[in-house]
């Protein structure tokens, strides 16, 4: 009986021991998802070894290929591997497929692992936002000492598009363990500190896409809740408050778009000279309205290069930092500040302005503190530009056109079954070189991720990694739960803009958190 005992404790011991590495390695992972690609390296090797260490070989690979949720999960990894036969670049092909590696893994590991207690599950989600803190204000304060020259280098460790992600996600995160986490008051306070923390970085870094990520989860939260809520302030009045703060935006960009060219100027009535005496050049164009006024009117450009000459060590005929003409850059700083584009109107300009030309700054609202009113700006002339000269390089928007329209070029061209994992890059470094794009020899790909697994695995390939995305959720009855709701909301609408699962960060968040909600969520409901 004593020996009986001892053997039972020695069991027991050793799966404790386990177990303890188990939650070792997850908290690996949650910490590294927005910190530290080789913490989710580290996470993941610590993971595999203890499976299989901790035994049982026999009994986990019976109940894998009994389960149809756990093998439905893994279509998009056997994806990626069936199709490599057709791709002649094994090379890139092979490298795909490690990157994606966590994709496999993950979830055969946490689908034969126990659940997690309520305790533990809350204690993972409290790490990973620790994570998203340290990451976003050392990117933060590293960015205020002057040592990052864009607000897009803050996301020091893993992709600014990923990160963003991770921001988005960590808000709804807080605010699920505030409403309904078993935590203290003085968690409660730290939580909402941190929230309120998450919400100024997304402001100030100025992510367009971030905010209309988080605006469109929460309105799809926000009707979710109301539907299912008795709560007369949940069902009509909170609805009615957000539907108000989507109005109110509306307005405001509405009318910042309509001021931004609302430009006042008549031909007839401008002034012809310089106070100088020197002819003024006047071309009011629609194209080049910016701020609300004609780029190109007031401009004297002998009294430009005599006076830009006298305070930049750049030449006026030399570029920026950005590579663009300083001419340009000079001309669209003074229209931005209202003044004329003359000796006048350099002489006005302060130090800190002739800094911000040669930075490559072409707009005062370029400088504004809070980088979201900058992104506007800077959004609306790349659109404008687009429209009228058709320019793409360096913007943003723009160029996700351009290569959405080669995009849906390339997957004509084989839209049944692809051209294969390893042949993505070279494909779309083709497409872009034949047609003579700006972008060409650029190694830009989609930048929409549906657009990259239709190219790699056409139609057939895409509808079977939908089918992977959607079916375990719904089998699994996951949708019901928010966080979940929140997560999958996130991935589905990034990848309409962003390529989310190609590098690393994006492969090991999404397999990471679809299967922690899957398979290790609390028996018992969480919500």
């Amino acid at each position: 009986m004593q020996i009986r005992e001892a053997l039972v404790g020695a069991v027991n011991s050793r799966s404790k021991f386990h177990r303890s590495i188990f939650l070792f390695a997850i908290t690996l992972f949650v910490l590294g998802i927005p910190f530290s690609r080789f913490l989710m390296s580290l996470g993941g090797t610590v993971l595999v070894i203890n499976w299989f260490i901790e035994g049982h070989l026999e009994q986990k690979v019976k109940n894998i290929l009994q389960s149809k949720i756990l093998l439905s999960c893994l279509i998009i990894y056997f994806v990626h591997v069936f199709w490599l036969i057709s791709s002649e670049n094994l090379r890139y092909g092979l490298s795909d497929l490690w990157i994606k590696v966590p994709l496999f893994f993950i979830p055969i590991i946490f689908f034969t692992s126990r659940p997690l207690s309520r305790k533990e599950f809350q204690n993972i989600l409290l790490l990973y936002i620790l994570g998203v803190f340290i990451s976003s204000f050392s990117g933060f304060i590293t960015y205020l000492t002057g040592n990052l020259a864009d607000k897009r280098e803050m996301s020091l460790f893993i992709s600014y598009l990923r990160f963003e992600i991770n921001i988005c996600f960590v808000c709804f995160v807080c605010l699920y363990l505030f409403f309904k986490g078993e935590i203290t008051g003085i968690q409660k306070v730290v939580i909402a500190v941190a929230l309120c923390w998450f919400l100024f970085f997304l402001l100030y870094s100025g992510s367009i896409t971030a905010l209309i990520l988080l605006f469109i989860t929460g309105t799809i939260i926000v009707i979710k809740t109301a539907i299912q809520n008795r709560n007369r302030f949940l069902r009509y009045i909170m609805p009615s408050l957000f539907a108000a703060a989507i109005l109110c935006t509306g307005v405001i960009i509405f009318r910042t778009v309509k001021q931004y060219f609302n430009a006042d100027f008549s031909i007839e009535t401008a002034a012809k000279y310089t106070p100088d005496g020197n002819p003024y050049f006047h071309n009011p164009q629609k194209a080049y309205i910016e701020n609300g006024s004609y780029i190109f009117t007031y401009i004297s450009d002998t009294e430009l290069r005599e006076a830009w000459n006298k305070r930049s060590n750049i030449h006026f005929n030399g570029c920026d930092k950005n590579g663009f003409a300083i001419r340009t850059t000079l001309i669209r700083y003074l229209n931005s500040k209202r003044l004329h584009k003359d000796r006048l109107g350099v002489e006005a300009l302060s130090e800190k302005d002739i800094c911000n030309i040669e930075n490559g700054i072409a707009n005062v609202s370029y400088t504004h503190k809070l980088h979201i009113i900058n992104k506007i700006y800077s959004l609306i002339w790349e659109i404008n530009d687009y429209y009228y000269s058709g320019s793409v390089v360096g913007y943003s928007v723009p160029q996700r056109i351009e290569l959405w329209k080669h995009s849906v070029q390339l997957i004509k061209k084989q839209p049944i079954f692809g051209v294969g994992t390893g042949d993505v890059k070279d494909a779309f470094a083709n497409e872009l070189q034949s047609d003579a794009s700006a972008l060409a020899g650029t190694n830009m790909r989609s930048h929409n991720q549906y657009f990259t697994f239709t190219i790699a695995f056409g139609i057939v390939g895409l509808l079977l990694i939908v089918f992977s995305f959607f079916y375990p959720a719904c089998v699994l009855k996951k949708f019901k739960n928010s966080l979940f709701l929140v997560f999958f909301c996130l991935i589905i609408l990034s990848m309409l803009t962003e390529d989310t699962l190609e590098p690393q960060d994006g492969a090991t968040f999404f397999a990471f958190f679809y299967s922690f909600f899957l398979f290790l969520s609390p028996p018992k409901k969480i919500e």
